[in-house]
C-alpha cells in the first residue's frame, strides 16, 4: 500500500445476496461496555439481520472461530455458542470456516468444538489438511444434514451427491493422510497447546510499548495491532515500519492495515517463540525512534 490508505472502493462488495454482521472485535467495542454486553450486541445484531431479510430467505450463516485475513480476531466469550443457537432458532445452517483453524493451529484438529464448544453443521477446511504440501479442500457435513438431504426423512427420489473435477485426487489425498499420521505420531497438538500457550504469554508483554494498541490470538495465531492516533492512515504507515524493521531482522510477519499478523509453523519450539517476540520487541523500538526522530 506504500504508505497510503487502502482504497476499498476498487472492491465490488455483493450486498443484495450475501450479507455482513458487525466486527466482533472485543479490542472494539464501545468504551464502558462489558464483553458480556458486547457479545449480545453483536448477537443480537444477527438475529436482527435475519429478521430483516426474513428466516425462510436467509441460506446460512458463515463464520471463523478466530478471523484470520480480518485481523486474527477472537470473538467474546460466548460469541459462537449465541449465534449458533440463533440459527438454531430460525432453521439456519452455520457454518465454521476452519481453513485457517483446523488440524492444529490452535492445538486441536477442529477448533468449532474443542476450543469453542459447537457442533457447526458443515465446517470447511484446507491448507493445514495437507500442511501445505498439497493443495486440498474439504467440506465436513453433519450426519443430522446428510440425513435430512438424503435420509429416511428425505423423499424416494432425494439424493445427496457432490463431485468436482479434481475430487479425491489421490496425490494430494495421501498426503492429507501422512500429515495427519504424523500429527498424531509426534502429537503436535500437545506440542502447539504447550508453545502457542507460552509464545501468547510473550507477546502480550508488548503490550508495554505505546505504540501497541492491541495483541491478540490463541495458540499460534496471533495479532499486534499498531495504534499510534484515530488516523487510520497513520496507523498503517506505523505498522508498515514494524514490518519492515522485524523483515530486516529476519522475521516475515503478515502486514494488514495497521496488523502485524503472526503464524509460526507448528513445530516451533519455545526458543524460536521467544525470539520472534524479541524482534518484534526490538522492531517497535526502533519504529518508536525513528517517529521520535521525525518529530524533531
Amino acid at each position: 500500500m506504500n504508505g497510503k490508505k487502502c482504497d476499498r472502493s476498487y472492491f465490488n462488495y455483493i450486498t443484495d445476496i450475501v450479507h455482513a454482521t458487525a466486527d466482533p472485535n472485543p479490542y472494539k467495542k464501545p468504551a464502558g461496555m462489558s464483553l458480556e454486553d458486547f457479545c449480545d450486541l453483536r448477537v443480537g445484531e444477527l438475529r436482527d439481520k435475519i429478521l430483516e431479510i426474513g428466516p425462510d430467505r436467509v441460506a446460512c450463516f458463515i463464520a471463523e472461530p478466530v478471523m484470520g485475513s480480518g485481523g486474527v480476531i477472537v470473538p467474546p466469550p460466548g460469541y459462537h455458542k449465541k449465534t449458533l443457537d440463533v440459527c438454531r432458532e430460525y432453521d439456519v445452517l452455520y457454518i465454521s470456516d476452519e481453513v485457517v483453524t483446523a488440524f492444529g493451529r490452535l492445538g486441536h484438529y477442529f477448533a468449532s468444538e474443542d476450543v469453542f464448544g459447537i457442533v457447526p453443521d458443515i465446517i470447511t477446511v484446507a491448507k493445514g489438511i495437507t500442511s501445505g504440501y498439497q493443495p486440498l479442500g474439504a467440506a465436513i457435513i453433519s450426519d443430522t444434514l446428510v440425513n435430512r438431504i438424503s435420509g429416511d426423512a428425505a423423499s424416494e427420489n432425494s439424493y445427496y451427491t457432490n463431485g468436482f473435477t479434481y475430487s479425491g485426487h489421490p496425490v494430494t489425498c495421501a498426503a492429507a493422510l501422512k500429515y495427519l499420521e504424523i500429527m498424531k505420531r509426534d502429537k503436535i497438538n500437545d506440542h502447539v497447546l504447550d508453545v502457542g500457550s507460552h509464545f501468547m504469554k510473550r507477546l502480550k508483554t508488548l503490550k508495554e510499548f505505546p505504540i501497541v494498541g492491541d495483541v491478540r490470538g490463541v495458540c499460534l495465531m496471533a495479532c499486534v495491532e499498531c495504534m499510534v492516533s484515530d488516523n487510520e492512515q497513520e496507523n498503517i504507515a506505523v505498522a508498515q515500519r514494524v514490518d519492515a524493521h522485524c523483515q530486516e531482522k529476519g522475521l516475515i510477519v503478515r502486514p494488514y492495515e495497521n496488523l502485524c499478523i503472526l503464524s509460526p509453523p507448528l513445530i516451533i519450539d519455545k526458543a524460536g517463540a521467544d525470539r520472534i517476540v524479541d524482534i518484534l520487541s526490538d522492531s517497535i523500538i526502533a519504529t518508536m525512534n525513528e517517529m521520535e526522530s521525525i518529530a524533531i
